[in-house]
C-alpha cells in the first residue's frame, strides 16, 4: 500500500465537511424511501465525528499560535518512507 501523501488543513476539513454531508444525505434519502425507519445511531456518531474535525481545524486555523506551533511541529517530523512491496521477505521464501 502507498504511504500517506502530504495533506493540507483546507484539504482536511474540506474531506470531513464532504463525508459528514454524504452521511446525512444518505440517511435522509434512507428515510425517505423507507428502508430504514430511524437514522442509523452509529452513522450519525460518525457524521458528528466529521463535524467535529471541521470544527477543530477552524479551531486550529483561527488561533495563530496554534497554528505556528503545528507548522512547527509538522516541519520536524520526518515522514519514513515505507519499503517496496518486492523488498519485503515472506517467510519461507528464498
Amino acid at each position: 500500500m502507498k504511504p500517506p501523501g502530504k495533506t493540507t488543513l483546507n484539504r482536511m476539513q474540506q474531506t470531513a465537511l464532504i463525508e459528514m454531508e454524504r452521511i446525512e444525505i444518505t440517511q435522509d434519502h434512507w428515510l425517505s424511501v423507507g428502508r430504514i425507519k430511524a437514522p442509523v445511531p452509529e452513522q450519525l456518531e460518525r457524521r458528528d465525528d466529521f463535524a467535529g474535525i471541521v470544527r477543530l481545524i477552524d479551531a486550529i486555523q483561527s488561533d495563530a499560535v496554534v497554528l505556528d506551533r503545528l507548522q512547527a511541529a509538522m516541519k520536524r517530523t520526518i515522514p519514513v518512507p515505507a519499503a517496496p512491496a518486492n523488498d519485503v521477505e515472506m517467510p519461507g521464501e528464498e
